[in-house]
């Protein structure tokens, strides 16, 4: 039983691995609420452009929308998340450096 449950035992080494692969997987959309990122496809009047995420050192692109439209550069604020890959988002200004 010990080869099991122990320090060094299967389920141990099992339940190691499943933490090491969840913190790498990406964040959801629900998480990034409150992050900031910059349009790097245009987000037009009604529809959909995207957004890139520096996040734990990885860039991360998600669908967004906006109340008005938005163009390549802009730094906006994650608003809510709309599913699982898509973010409404808010204008905080044109990029300066083209960091988010």
């Amino acid at each position: 039983m010990g080869f099991l449950l122990g320090p060094g035992g299967l389920l141990t080494g099992l339940d190691r691995a499943l933490r090491r692969r969840r913190a790498r997987t990406s964040p959801t959309a629900h998480a990034l609420v409150g992050e900031a990122g910059r349009v790097v496809t245009p987000i037009p009047r009604g529809g959909y452009g995207e957004v890139l995420f520096c996040v734990r050192g990885r860039s991360l692109k998600y669908a967004a929308r906006a109340r008005t439209p938005l163009g390549f550069g802009a730094r906006v604020r994650v608003s809510a998340a709309l599913s699982p890959s898509a973010i409404e988002v808010a204008h905080l200004g044109p990029a300066a450096d083209g960091c988010p």
